[in-house]
């Protein structure tokens, strides 16, 4: 039986960081780092400063040759991707350097100085890795969320033309395309990805260390060779794998119940110093054009969005509004006086509802996607659930009079669009269905998260199979640009 051998390449276990630095907080903070930045800096162990010697006849002087990095100096693009990080929350930070190593061993030497320095996590962030303004501060929420994570990786390209992803879901398929990327992209688990940008839980290492043999190093190439006994130099030439160092780090954190994930929403470009080119993820790549195509409607997009907007948000409409109140006005005409008890899907940051109830008196609850604007219905004094319409049911709407959803349906797509729909109208308590989309307009084309050209004739083709006997449906204009449904029972 064939004899495997697994052989690390060897580095230094330990040391001295050549270069220490604190980032200066805003406000006084504790003084144990919550982040640690280990960035391997320059061109590592090779010629990048020539000399001419003087006992060659020679100037005895130093220079850069072309296309090289003197070490320790940053490109103006990554300095300016820094300038621009935004940084998690509350949180301290210090940045630890080396250069003039390989990669793995500069890893390797930052890494145990960070554990000494108590840091919660490790961001290894290479210097020619150009990660978005919000990169840290997006993997730094989503491992604070996701305490079972080990790592999570951004995502950046090869600098050769074409190029493709250093991610990898599977050994020996090749990079990874099709996991999802763009806004609102959901983490997955991962094989292995570079390191260039990636944040690691350090009491995931710890961990690891203390179950490896002793004077094992956590970044370190690594080759399995089948036969011969390479201590006694007995070499093979028939190598079956050949890991690099950062591999092989995302393997022993997934083998140890660590596992890595990478953030599809965290597009990272990858810069060529030495042909001054700057590599992106195509924009033909399979996951980020599935991820367009996709339902762009998510949680994380829309907290982003009302995050963005704040309580004050813009969607405000007047005059449909208006209308949507007249529609609750008649049902509680019809009801004789009675409180009419109103649903609201999608309720936003609670603009209608705050106006419905200052006005009439009605019992309301609301329900949105975002957790943010649920948040913001609550400092409005409203009653209101996060909740996402592809799952509704029965129960969520039972309360309900009146169910209403102004500017939501065309966010849904047709499945959802009938589900939420059978499910208003087949919920007994129900007595009216109200709700608005554009009028002819803002379809996917001109703003994605549309999933349709709503108008009149579309309406009606997709509630006819709803709409017989039981329900009388009028559509009428609500505004200069939206239309509105009115299912009432009969």
């Amino acid at each position: 039986m064939e004899e495997i051998k697994k052989m690390t390449m060897p580095v230094q276990l330990d040391g001295e960081v050549k270069l220490r630095v604190d980032r200066r907080p805003s406000i006084k903070l504790k003084s144990d780092p919550h982040i640690v930045v280990c960035m391997p800096i320059g061109d590592k162990n090779t010629s990048t400063v020539m000399e001419c010697p003087k006992d060659s006849g020679g100037c005895g002087s130093k220079w850069a040759a072309p296309g090289m990095r003197i070490p320790a100096l940053v490109p103006i693009q990554w300095a300016l991707s820094h300038m621009n990080m935004v940084t998690p929350l509350n949180t301290t930070m210090s940045y630890l350097t080396e250069w003039g190593r390989l990669s793995a061993e500069a890893r390797q030497i930052m890494t145990q100085q960070a554990i000494r320095m108590k840091a919660k996590y490790i961001l290894y962030w290479d210097d020619d890795t150009l990660p978005p303004p919000m990169g840290l501060y997006t993997l730094h929420n989503w491992m604070e969320r996701h305490p079972e994570a080990g790592a999570v990786s951004g995502v950046y390209t090869t600098r050769v033309e074409p190029n493709e992803p250093l991610i990898y879901t599977h050994h020996g398929e090749g990079a990874a395309w099709d996991f999802p990327m763009g806004p609102g992209a959901d983490p997955v688990p991962i094989f292995g990805a570079g390191a260039g940008f990636l944040l690691v839980r350090v009491e995931a290492i710890v961990d690891i260390q203390a179950k490896l043999p002793k004077g094992t190093p956590i970044w370190a190439d690594e080759r399995t060779l089948p036969g011969g006994d390479t201590e006694k130099g007995e070499e093979s030439h028939n190598r079956k794998i050949m890991w690099g160092h950062d591999i092989r780090f995302c393997q022993l954190l997934n083998k140890h119940d660590w596992p890595v994930y990478v953030h599809g929403a965290v597009l990272c470009a990858h810069h060529d110093i030495n042909t001054n080119v700057t590599f992106h993820v195509p924009d033909d790549a399979p996951g980020l054009v599935n991820q367009q195509r996709a339902n762009i409607n998510t949680q994380a997009y829309w907290n982003y969005l009302y995050g963005e907007e704040g309580i004050n948000t813009y969607r405000r409409y007047e005059e449909m509004f208006g209308e949507v109140e007249k529609e609750i006005y008649q049902s509680k005409v019809d009801a004789r006086g009675e409180t009419v008890k109103v649903t609201e899907l999608g309720c936003g940051m609670g603009v209608l509802a705050q106006r419905l109830v200052a006005t009439q008196a009605i019992a309301y609850k609301g329900y949105d996607i975002s957790d943010v604007a649920v948040e913001a219905c609550k400092a409005r004094f409203l009653t209101a659930e996060q909740l996402d319409l592809s799952v509704l049911q029965p129960s969520h709407i039972e309360f309900a009079d009146v169910v209403v959803a102004t500017e939501v349906m065309e966010h849904l797509d047709e499945s959802v669009f009938n589900r939420v729909t059978e499910i208003v109208l087949g919920t007994p308590g129900v007595k009216k269905f109200v709700f608005t989309v554009p009028d002819n307009c803002l379809g996917p084309d001109e703003l994605p998260e549309h999933t349709a050209l709503f108008n009149e004739e579309l309406v009606r083709s997709r509630l006819d199979a709803y709409v017989q006997d039981e329900w009388e449906l009028n559509i009428r204009s609500g505004d200069d640009t939206h239309i509105i449904c009115v299912l009432t029972r009969r």
